[in-house]
């Protein structure tokens, strides 16, 4: 009996010993890597946009959760950040894993001038790197062409098929190209405001331009409108050209703001370049004629002034989803192989005080699902 009892724990100290040897051995490095080097990762994105650098620090986030870099909790990021090349140069001078972040492949088209052309060149001659993070529908079609056959995973798109990224939801079309689709999500925007406020004419204000369109989902609108029975009103603001151009932008945006206060009964703030402190003071004749807002891009605008939002302001689910989707390809499948559609946890966000300034009481079943209520603007 005790002679059993002892090969019985003989036994299971042997399997805690391999146990223990087998996470002391393969904690930092239990994925494979690439033939003894790191990855070289490049990132692309149109612009600083808070989605973006979102996105971006959930992927990171992902990256940590499959065991492929650590030690990432430091990586300066707050939750509204646009800045996304703060973190890409603190992961540069972080070693952190399997990962190398390159650092001079990080490029911000908007604000780099001749950037676009630069990475082109690059991924068409160089070849060193393995694989390029893509942020938003401008930098998407940039980079979704055959001239070059270097991994480029899409992120952070209104819709990539009506952007010409990728060909349908389930083939991209490309096997160096794959893009985030989550479809229908516009449309059960514009669901969701029809139902919380019953409007009859619907407002909005875009760049009258084909990627405005396209990052605006103005034809989910249109067709939901169509749908729904109710109009839209429109008016068109060219976007600023430079940061000398931002006055003449604002001061355009507000003529539209006060001439549509007298045309519609609700508005929908599409994505545009406003600054989160300036949209309380757009919004006044929208607050003086009991006009709802509802913004697209989510909880920083209902935070500062909109009524209302169902956003993705959780950005953990996409960083799991995408870093999965990246890790797949670095270790040799095909871009155009992997799933393309998720359907992200939407975030309900309303605010309290501008609801009580467009003398609209949010109803209490909202209340109860939302997940930010704010009970001031911000």
């Amino acid at each position: 009996m005790e002679e059993k009892l002892a090969k019985k724990l003989a036994i299971f100290l042997v399997f805690l010993l391999l146990l223990f040897t087998n996470s002391f051995l393969f904690a930092d490095n239990s994925y494979p890597n690439n033939d003894g080097e790191k990855w070289r990762i490049g990132y692309a994105e149109g612009e600083p946009f808070v989605n973006f650098a979102g996105t971006f620090h959930g992927l990171v986030q992902g990256f940590e959760e499959h065991g492929y870099i650590n030690g990432v909790e430091q990586m300066p990021y707050s939750s509204g950040q646009e800045d996304s090349k703060v973190m890409w140069e603190w992961l540069v001078s972080h070693n952190t894993g399997n990962l190398e972040f390159v650092e001079d492949a990080y490029y911000s088209f908007g604000v780099e001038s001749g950037s676009e052309e630069e990475l082109l060149n690059r991924l068409e001659s160089e070849g060193d790197l393995d694989l390029v993070i893509t942020m938003g529908t401008y930098a998407g079609q940039i980079l979704a062409t055959d001239t070059h056959s270097v991994p480029v995973m899409v992120f952070s798109t209104t819709n990539a098929v009506e952007a010409n990224i990728i060909d349908s939801a389930k083939d991209s079309g490309k096997d160096h190209i794959w893009a985030h689709m989550e479809p229908d999500r516009e449309k059960r925007l514009i669901e969701v405001f029809s139902d919380l406020f019953d409007f009859e004419k619907m407002g909005i204000v875009y760049e009258d331009s084909d990627l405005a369109r396209t990052y605006s989902a103005i034809d989910e609108i249109e067709a939901t409108a169509s749908e729904r029975g109710f109009e839209i009103i429109y008016r068109h603001v060219d976007e600023p050209a430079d940061s000398e151009d931002r006055e003449r932008y604002y001061e355009e945006l507000q003529d539209a703001y006060n001439e549509l206060a007298y045309e519609i009964d609700a508005f929908y703030i599409t994505v545009a370049s406003i600054e989160a402190s300036r949209l309380e003071g757009l919004l006044t004749p929208f607050y003086e004629n009991n006009i709802p807002s509802f913004s697209q891009l989510g909880g920083e605008e209902v935070r500062a002034g909109a009524v209302a939002s169902v956003s993705r302001d959780d950005f953990s689910e996409i960083g799991l989803f995408g870093s999965d989707a990246i890790i797949r390809v670095l270790e040799g499948e095909l871009p155009r192989d992997q799933i393309q559609t998720f359907t992200l946890t939407p975030l309900i966000s309303v605010n309290l005080e501008a609801a009580e300034r467009v003398d609209y009481r949010v109803p209490f079943e909202v209340l109860l699902v939302a997940d930010q209520v704010h009970q001031t603007i911000n």
